[in-house]
């Protein structure tokens, strides 16, 4: 037979009378069930509380990083719209150089640089010169990869944050197909430095002075010769007469080929300046440089004289393209 009563005894220290509480059955077993649900209450409760002080915090963090993502976005907009107005710029002075540079006639370059540049899209998969584009889950870069710090892996509850990602990493790959762009910007500017250098290097080298002061006395072509009668030459130069001991200038930049005695024009120099181009400084007096030197446009060279087969002191000045004689004034830009 079950228990009815449960007897609770109450032994005071001092006094010697005991106390008995008679406590019914079901009174025990319904504090006993009680404080079980009360402590399954508590623990759901502690759970709970656990659960809902986590998501305060993955909220604030997610506030947080809604924050950072916007300010990224507004930063990555910016850059965008900095860089591509350089980019034209840069793509307005390429135009520019091409035009006045005539590289148009430079058959293999001009197909390199009239060529549209090549949509980054055939790359990043999402560049485009406008709206960013959206980037599929499959295309999204990692933010480490544009210097933004790594976001934490959150759930994408806040439909906000999942469309602000999504903007930074388009913009990302807006910044990748831009710097595809500027590299083939890169590489037709050399180009065009290499043209317009060589252009200067020719420009240079073009025989566009006077060699000396003084008066022209014989010019390019057919004359009779001075030194034997009525005999018919050509006369493959023109000649400057003046004071003996006149400078004789280099009349374009090159290297001197020759300083030295020549049969027929006496002391002379001759100098190459590249592309086929030569000039000859003959009848000098005196001579200021040495095979090998380098001399630029209105150096000093030589002195007039009278040297050589000679009827006065004048220096006799060739222009040769390809070892041919041609006439120099088609070169002289002074009057």
């Amino acid at each position: 037979m079950a228990n009815r009563y449960y007897t609770l005894m109450i032994i005071p220290e001092k006094t010697s009378k005991v106390r008995r509480l008679l406590i019914p059955s079901w009174i025990v077993r319904g504090s006993v069930v009680l404080l079980a649900f009360a402590g399954i209450l508590g623990l759901i409760m502690m759970l709970d509380y656990g659960y809902v002080m986590n998501q305060i915090g993955e909220n604030r963090e997610l506030k947080i990083e809604n924050r950072r993502l916007r300010q990224q976005v507004q930063i990555f907009s910016n850059k965008m719209k900095n860089v591509e107005n350089t980019m034209d710029r840069i793509q307005t002075f390429a135009t520019r150089l091409k035009v006045i540079t005539n590289i148009e006639d430079r058959d293999d370059l001009v197909k390199r640089l009239n060529d549209p540049l090549p949509d980054a899209t055939s790359n990043t998969g999402a560049y485009s010169r406008g709206e960013p584009a959206r980037a599929t889950p499959a295309d999204e870069p990692s933010a480490a990869g544009t210097g933004a710090q790594a976001a934490p892996a959150f759930d994408e509850r806040d439909p906000e944050v999942a469309q602000l990602r999504v903007d930074r990493d388009a913009l990302a790959d807006q910044f990748q197909g831009l710097d595809h762009e500027s590299l083939l910007l890169e590489q037709n500017l050399e180009d065009l430095y290499e043209l317009l250098a060589d252009q200067r290097a020719f420009l240079a080298a073009l025989p566009t002075r006077r060699p000396s002061d003084g008066y022209f006395t014989s010019g390019f072509g057919v004359r009779n010769s001075p030194t034997f009668g009525d005999r018919v030459k050509m006369h493959e130069g023109l000649d400057i007469a003046n004071r003996p001991g006149t400078a004789i200038f280099s009349t374009a930049n090159g290297i001197v080929k020759f300083a030295g005695v020549k049969a027929g024009y006496g002391q002379t120099v001759q100098i190459d300046h590249g592309y086929g181009l030569e000039t000859w400084y003959g009848h000098a007096s005196r001579l200021y440089v040495k095979r090998g030197d380098k001399v630029y446009r209105g150096d000093k060279i030589a002195a007039i004289g009278n040297s050589g087969r000679s009827t006065g002191p004048h220096v006799h000045y060739e222009v040769r393209v390809y070892n041919i004689a041609v006439d120099p004034l088609s070169y002289i830009l002074e009057n």
